[in-house]
């Protein structure tokens, strides 16, 4: 029932038309006409083989996954368990269970501290100090914190006996750790790209230092809110909530509390595949949140660096492959604790693929590939 309500709706959206046979032989049409008869024949095998593709992830996958062209979703799917543990009918993943996001949670700090940026509230290159007074580290600018180009340590490779293992670890109490214990540095400000978590949990505490207002209640209202993300909530919030997932490493067990859980920013917003696909269109597409101008400047190349090329190229909580085989892609992964993300945008034809799961036995890997080049074949 469920890949037959998927074929009415791709028919009703006009996405997929099935090809009708000629009213007449083949010798008998224009060029023109079998030209078109071809284009129609090869689009519905084009989808035929995405909703292959699709099918086989799901037989692998415990989590959902949709896949749409702007406002035309193609396919969607819930599959498997909230925790694996209990595998029954009431425990199984449906089209509002939340999963942690893990760095798909970057983009939403990114856009708060650009809406800060549009307020006049801060300016990109304002230095750090500036709003935490007693940041140990000069010359680190906010541009550099959303870009990884800061040469911050990375808060998630600290001595674990340095903390309270049994209570979440909070932003505040994370910045007072660095003050007083002064991690090195791995390098010069804007000298390196390196993917750091660090940076957007700084971010997040800077949001609040701005606004006077906790970092959850700021996103809830200016991002969650307009967009219309009314499950959306963050790890920190998880006490209200029932119909969310736990994550879960490939041999199936369930990853328990870890202290990190409570640093928001870099990580921690929970949420489902129905909501990041309307986030993505209100935000890239639509431009609900921040001006088409301000969009296009967080989804191009931003980590520059004093010399050479980065690694990668990363915007402003969004990686871009600028320059792959399959074209302009802005794009995001998530990994935290048992879970697997990723999420896909491609400009050029407003290609939308979201993947969220909560058991990490690699289903997702290399599966947006496979589905561009079905997309992009002759």
């Amino acid at each position: 029932m469920l890949k037959l309500f998927i074929f009415l709706q791709i028919i009703l959206l006009g996405i997929y038309t099935p090809v009708e046979k000629p009213k007449q032989s083949l010798s008998k049409l224009s060029t023109i006409e079998i030209n078109n008869l071809f284009q129609e024949a090869n689009k519905t095998f084009k989808f035929r083989a995405l909703e292959a593709e699709l099918d086989s992830l799901c037989e692998v996958l415990n989590g959902s996954v949709l896949l749409a062209f702007g406002d035309q979703v193609f396919y969607k799917k819930e599959v498997g368990f909230k925790r694996l543990a209990k595998k029954i009918p009431e425990n199984a993943i449906d089209h509002e269970t939340l999963f942690e996001l893990a760095s798909i949670s970057k983009q939403f700090t990114a856009v708060a501290i650009l809406q800060l940026n549009e307020a006049k509230k801060l300016t990109l290159d304002e230095d750090v100090t500036t709003f935490l007074p007693e940041f140990p580290y000069e010359n680190i600018t906010i541009h550099h914190l959303l870009t990884h180009t800061s040469g911050l340590p990375e808060y998630m490779d600290f001595p674990e006996k340095d903390f309270d293992e049994h209570e979440p670890l909070s932003n505040a109490q994370l910045y007072s750790y660095l003050e007083q214990e002064r991690p090195k540095i791995l390098s010069a400000p804007g000298a390196r790209f390196k993917y750091i978590n660090t940076n957007y949990a700084l971010l997040a505490l800077i949001v609040e230092k701005i606004t006077e207002t906790p970092f959850e209640q700021y996103v809830r209202k200016n991002i969650f809110e307009p967009v219309g993300l009314q499950f959306a909530c963050f790890a920190t919030e998880l006490d209200n909530k029932t119909n969310y997932t736990k994550g879960h490493l490939a041999n199936l067990s369930e990853r328990p509390f870890h202290f990190q859980n409570g640093v928001i920013g870099d990580k921690g917003i929970y949420s489902n595949v129905n909501e990041i696909y309307h986030w993505m269109k209100a935000f890239f597409i639509d431009h609900k949140i921040l001006p088409k101008d301000v969009v296009e400047q967080a989804t191009q190349p931003q980590n520059k660096l004093l010399k050479g090329k980065p690694s990668e190229y990363y915007g402003y909580g969004l990686r871009i492959e600028a320059d792959g085989p399959t074209g302009y892609l802005i794009y995001h992964g998530g990994l935290w604790r048992g879970f697997q993300n990723n999420m896909v945008y491609r400009p050029s034809d407003q290609y939308i693929f979201i993947v969220l799961s909560n058991l990490r036995n690699r289903a997702p890997i290399g599966v947006n590939g496979k589905l561009l080049r079905v997309i992009d074949g002759a």
